[in-house]
């Protein structure tokens, strides 16, 4: 019960993230589209780490307790490539990515690397 409960209580709290930075995007989509797209795109080429990497167990490296975590979900189908690959789908569609017109050379380049970069995972995810 406590676990449900704790569970359900980060669930609502990442929700109310995503939503939370979903609407900034799309706010600044509207106000700077040039460089809201070439810092999602810049963020993409980086990789996202999360902040749970830089957790460690005792005598362990940095990022190791994270990797085994991560690996664990990905084979119990509780979060993988899939699931990150169909997120960026919706984000794309939701900011509406593809329809962008008008942006510098610069930001267009940017905006076709995120239109390509689902197919891109995906075929690295048929891969593993």
């Amino acid at each position: 019960a406590l676990l449900a409960k704790m569970c359900t209580i980060i669930a609502g709290d990442e929700m109310r993230h995503h939503l939370a930075y979903r609407e900034f995007v799309k706010t600044i989509m509207g106000q700077d589209p040039d460089g809201m797209v070439l810092a999602f795109a810049d963020m993409m080429k980086k990789k996202i780490v999360m902040p749970a990497h830089f957790l460690r167990e005792s005598g362990g490296s940095i990022g190791e307790a994270f990797e085994q975590f991560s690996n664990c979900a990905q084979r119990l189908g509780v979060y993988t490539a899939q699931d990150y690959i169909d997120i960026l789908k919706k984000l794309n569609a939701y900011w509406d990515i593809g329809n962008l017109r008008g942006l510098s050379d610069e930001a267009e380049k940017a905006r076709v690397y995120l239109m390509k970069l689902p197919d891109r995972l995906q075929r690295i995810s048929e891969r593993m």
